[in-house]
């Protein structure tokens, strides 16, 4: 939970006195905010409610910049709900503003949000098509943290595609970035992908040398359901070499993580 229930009273606040001296642009803001507490909760019903607030108003007094910003964050709930259709509705809606008003950062950002949706629809040329349009933006700003993403995200659509080396390749891409700038959960996240790639070509020792690695980073930043599909994935390599002791060690870690997460929802 950490700070949330604080900001949330803070931001409660400055909302009524916002209200109250008729201040429409600072009003707009905190409704956002309060929004973006609400979606790091997981109360997405309540965070939804509050963004739509916020849009009114921004569109009421014409703030282009924070309407971008709050279709966006709109998009972000459905996307969680899994309402796809108007996830896309609401990044459309704020990819033409945001280009409108040159928000490159912006652009590139909800590029390749589009990209991940038509992904998760199974629509890959599309999603391939956005999220190439993305990564020339990011590289062009010097997002290094946006640019190592859209790497993976198109390492992913390979993957799916069944077109490991490609995959590889831009796994790769992303993971040197990654390292670069320190960033431990994409650093996880993309060396365990690597391991997939090489358990489908049927290299076991460096499958299991990449999740090792994942699996240190993921215990490191406390990433537990990282941990869980980690332990599940050196199980499943060791399963594969018939090590069947290692094997059983590795799912049953996995199994404990796994109860845990279950009692904890």
């Amino acid at each position: 939970m950490g700070q949330y229930p604080q900001a949330l009273d803070f931001y409660q606040q400055a909302l009524v006195i916002r209200q109250e001296i008729g201040n429409r642009f600072g009003e707009g803001n905190s409704l956002n905010n309060i929004g973006g507490i609400y979606y790091s909760l997981g109360q997405y019903p309540q965070a939804l409610e509050y963004f739509q607030q916020a849009l009114v108003i921004l569109q009421e007094i014409g703030d282009r910049a924070r309407e971008g910003e709050t279709l966006n964050n709109i998009g972000s709930i459905y996307a969680s709900l899994g309402q796809y259709p108007q996830t896309l509705d609401f990044y459309q809606q704020a990819l033409v503003i945001l280009q409108e008003i040159g928000n490159r950062a912006g652009e590139g950002a909800t590029l390749n949000n589009i990209g991940s949706i038509y992904a998760s629809l199974g629509q890959y040329p599309q999603a391939l098509e956005y999220h190439q349009q993305s990564l020339v933006i990011r590289k062009e700003i010097g997002d290094r943290a946006g640019e190592g993403k859209t790497l993976n995200n198109i390492g992913l659509i390979y993957y799916s595609l069944g077109q490991y080396p490609q995959a590889l390749e831009y796994f790769q891409q992303s993971l040197v970035i990654r390292k670069e700038i320190g960033d431990r959960a994409g650093e996880g996240a993309t060396l365990n992908n690597i391991g997939s790639i090489y358990v489908n070509f049927g290299q076991s020792p460096q499958a299991l040398e990449y999740f090792q690695q994942a699996l240190v980073i993921v215990k490191e930043i406390g990433d537990r359901a990282g941990e869980g599909k980690t332990l599940n994935n050196i199980g499943s390599i060791y399963a594969s070499l018939g090590q069947s002791p290692q094997a059983l060690e590795y799912f049953q870690q996995a199994l404990v993580i796994q109860q845990f997460q279950i009692q904890n929802i």
